[in-house]
């Protein structure tokens, strides 16, 4: 539907049937995009690392591409050198999510939404970001699908081979690209109103979270030289295996801040085996079991540099509450509103962005599991205080500026 032809006419068929080929087309490229750096980071991997072939190599690179989408893998385990009996096999159900490359997807699925947003020249904006949606999840799910059944991989000296749930690939590839997609179509298709400024700000204050808590983590590295050198000694000393695990380091960033956003808003990062093992909490690791008193008898302060990453909410909240406000050109008590809604976005934002990425190993054949995520509740609630707090304080400065000057008074010279 356009400004020029009414509803229910087959020229607003035509449009939306375009806006939907566009998005496919649109999920299509993303996803194409997305193997083919997985590729290149995997080619590179191999002219660094060898030891597998380039068939192998290549494979690694659809399941980092599987991985990307939050894909399962099934790791089946089968004797030495990981367990001492040759007679003893275990199957493993593992996610872990590189996010860079989940974010640089989205992206792109949401660029595609922008686009399929302009060539339905207008509609409403629910309905236009609907549409999209389900333009892009298909091709992508089938093309993730196709992915990840490519991917069977052996190892026989470890006695490991891994391999992708081709159902879990498609679902997730699809409910990104939808997620992606259907978000960059309504900011598109709702211009100014202030339910796309409240999601943009959102947005933006997740965005400068993951952002400086990596910054953060950073500067931590160059104030704890010890452990730094520790840590890097550790992954050289395992060879090739070691240089992909510290390639998947540096992809897992983004995630790895998202998990660190609970205890820099106050709450505690959960590490949960068979039964509660740690809590990593501001800032202190604690042991929350049996199997956690085993390792650590008592609370084991950390660096009081860690303290650094809890300013990180507050001031993401308030670039995000400006953000939303210079978006929507708004000033007085609708301002503020609108900075409360992009802090209240941010705090959702910040706890499905940790489920998504929140790293679990499971046992097929038996109910044990290891998984960590926030503890949901008490994040959720001060995830909610810092962003609405924050996105209301920023809203305010912003908005100051657009607070218009009184008129002269008419008896004034």
């Amino acid at each position: 539907m356009n400004g020029e032809v009414p509803p229910g006419r087959p020229e607003a068929l035509m449009d939306r049937s375009g806006a939907f080929g566009v998005a496919a087309v649109g999920g299509a490229v993303a996803f194409a995009a997305l193997v083919a750096v997985c590729q290149v980071l995997a080619f590179a991997q191999h002219l660094l690392l060898g030891g597998l072939g380039l068939w192998s190599w290549a494979k690694i690179g659809f399941l980092t591409a599987s991985l990307s989408v939050r894909a399962d893998v099934i790791a089946t385990v089968h004797g030495p050198p990981i367990f001492q009996t040759a007679a003893r096999s275990e199957t493993l159900r593992l996610r872990l999510v590189p996010m860079v490359l989940t974010i640089g997807f989205v992206w792109l699925a949401a660029r595609a939404g922008r686009r399929a947003a302009r060539a339905g020249q207008g509609g409403r904006p629910l309905v236009a970001s609907g549409l999209t949606a389900a333009g892009a999840a298909i091709p992508v799910a089938i093309l993730a699908a196709m992915c990840s059944s490519l991917v069977t991989l052996l190892f026989p000296t470890l006695g490991l081979r891994l391999r992708v749930d081709v159902l879990s690939a498609a679902i997730w590839a699809g409910a990104l690209a939808a997620a992606g997609a259907g978000t960059g179509a309504y900011l598109e298709s709702a211009g100014g109103r202030a339910g796309a400024a409240v999601l943009r700000g959102g947005l933006a204050a997740y965005a400068w979270a993951l952002g400086l808590l990596t910054l953060c983590v950073f500067v931590l590295a160059t104030l704890e030289p010890t452990i730094t050198r520790a840590y890097v000694d550790e992954v050289a000393g395992l060879g090739a295996p070691g240089g992909a695990l510290l390639a998947f380091h540096l992809l897992a960033f983004p995630a790895q801040s998202a998990l660190l956003l609970a205890p820099a808003s106050g709450s505690c990062l959960e590490i949960v085996g068979d039964g509660p093992m740690f809590d990593l909490c501001p800032w202190r690791l604690v042991s929350s079991g049996r199997a956690g008193d085993a390792f650590l008898p008592g609370p084991l302060a950390l660096s009081p540099s860690f303290w650094l990453l809890s300013v990180v909410p507050a001031i993401a909240a308030m670039l995000g509450g400006g953000r939303a406000v210079a978006e929507a050109v708004a000033g007085g008590w609708g301002a503020i509103g609108i900075g409360v809604g992009a802090g209240s976005a941010f705090a959702f934002l910040a706890i499905l962005g940790a489920w998504i990425v929140g790293p679990v190993l499971t046992a097929i054949a038996m109910p044990a599991q290891i998984s960590v995520h926030p503890a949901w509740t008490s994040t959720a609630i001060t995830a909610l205080i810092w962003g609405v707090g924050g996105g209301a304080f920023g809203a305010w400065l912003v908005a100051r500026r657009y607070v218009e000057p009184e008129l002269p008074s008419p008896t004034s010279a």
